[in-house]
Order: C-alpha cells, then sequence, then structure tokens
C-alpha cells in the first residue's frame, strides 16, 4: 500500500472510531472541528488519488447499534452536503431566497403517519435500514398520536434532550453520560416506555419527506407541519444571500 493509501486508511479507521462512539453513545473521541477536517483531509485524499476505501466515511452514514426489529426506509435518511464558508453558501443560492435553521445535535428518527394516525418511528440507522421503536413514541414529547391530513406522510426530525432537563436527570439519577446526545442515544436503546419517560426527549421536525399535497418550497412545509400541530425546527428566510 502506497504512502497516500496508507494515510486514507488511518483518517477513515480514525473517523469511523469517532462515528461509532458518537452515534451509540460511549461519549466523543475528537471535537466535531478535528472530525470535519479529518473528513475533508480524507475526500480530498480519495479526489486526488480516484480511489475510495469500501468503508470510507465519504460514502456511507453511520450506523446506530439501536437493538429492535430491523426496518427498511421508504426514503433514504443521508447526510447532506455542508460547508464552513458563507461565500460557498452564497455561490449555492445564486441569488435566490435561501432558508436558514439550527444543526440539531441529536438522533434523527423518521416518523410515519396513515391515515390520520401514526404508523411508525424509525431510528435512522444507516441511512437505509433503521431500528423500529415505535413502541417508545408516547415517550418523546412532539411526535403526535394524530394529524388532521388523512393521506400518507413522512417526516424526518430530531430526537434531542435539553441541557436543563440532561442536567435534572443526571442530577436525580446518578447515571453517567457524557452529555445531552449521549443520554438521547442510550434511551432510544431502552424498552421500558416509562423508564424513556423522565429523561425529557423531544422530537423536532426538521424535513417533511412525503406529503401527498404538491408543497415545493422547504419553507411552506415547515408551515404544513405547523398546521398539523408539530413545532419545527426554527428558521429564518433570508430574501437575498449576501
Amino acid at each position: 500500500m502506497d504512502e497516500q493509501r496508507q494515510r486514507m486508511r488511518s483518517l477513515i479507521d480514525r473517523l469511523n472510531a469517532a462515528s461509532d462512539a458518537y452515534y451509540n453513545g460511549r461519549g466523543e473521541l475528537m471535537t466535531d472541528y478535528e472530525w470535519d477536517a479529518l473528513f475533508d483531509e480524507l475526500k480530498r485524499l480519495e479526489t486526488e488519488s480516484g480511489f475510495v476505501f469500501d468503508d470510507s466515511p465519504t460514502n456511507r452514514v453511520s450506523a446506530d447499534t439501536t437493538a429492535g426489529e430491523k426496518e427498511a426506509h421508504e426514503f433514504a435518511a443521508l447526510s447532506l452536503a455542508k460547508t464552513k464558508k458563507t461565500e460557498e453558501l452564497v455561490r449555492w443560492a445564486e441569488g435566490r431566497p435561501i432558508w436558514i435553521s439550527w444543526k440539531l445535535d441529536g438522533l434523527t428518527l423518521v416518523v410515519t403517519y396513515d391515515n390520520g394516525r401514526l404508523s411508525k418511528v424509525v431510528t435512522r440507522g444507516d441511512g437505509h435500514v433503521g431500528t423500529n421503536i415505535t413502541h417508545l413514541a408516547p415517550a418523546i414529547q412532539g411526535i403526535r398520536e394524530t394529524i388532521e391530513d388523512r393521506g400518507h406522510v413522512v417526516i424526518r426530525g430530531e430526537a434531542l434532550i435539553s441541557y436543563a432537563d440532561f442536567e435534572r436527570f443526571t442530577l436525580e439519577s446518578g447515571a453517567d453520560y457524557a452529555n445531552p446526545r449521549n443520554l438521547a442515544s442510550g434511551s432510544l436503546a431502552l424498552k421500558d416506555v416509562e423508564e424513556v419517560r423522565p429523561r425529557g426527549l423531544r422530537w423536532l421536525p426538521f424535513t417533511l419527506v412525503h406529503v401527498e399535497p404538491d408543497i415545493l418550497s422547504w419553507g411552506e412545509r415547515m408551515a404544513w407541519l405547523e398546521r398539523q400541530g408539530f413545532v419545527p425546527v426554527e428558521r429564518e428566510k433570508i430574501a437575498e444571500p449576501t
């Protein structure tokens, strides 16, 4: 193996180990800044060499290891492209209005409704197959049992625990978790809904993946979710990105 591929192999092993710990509630092995820097270096090396290892994080989503019944996603739940440079975002917008929202640091859940009733809740998993945790829905604030729409609706959102609820729970329980995301991850692996309920899990929708009416604008889709009784992620429309 040449020197460039050895460096790629080293980067992949470090990034995958950090992702595995991050997505499965075992603490953070590196900061987001460090992970992004290594990821960007790996991507550059792959572009230069024209070679990509099968387990490279550039072509897959890290999977959670939540135990339970596995279920294929109707619509792939993959990662979005990202940038740290404002000028790249402005160039991408091409003078068109854009919506911005918070990047939520939790665990993505895909929630489906049929004929106005909740039909399933599935973790993101590897983006193609997740774990069905519908039994925990009553313990997660923000996941409604019913909605007004009577069609087939698929929503993607983030399961979060606030710092206030995290501090309260760890103080009262004596549990040892590194941060709210780790507590959220551990909570979704539980079987007993009553054990999950006091942890303060909250689900915030950030994408209306599918709805039968034709709604093109992301902002209009968020407004549609609000009309159904959801509280989606905070957002702001930028009329003229500069």
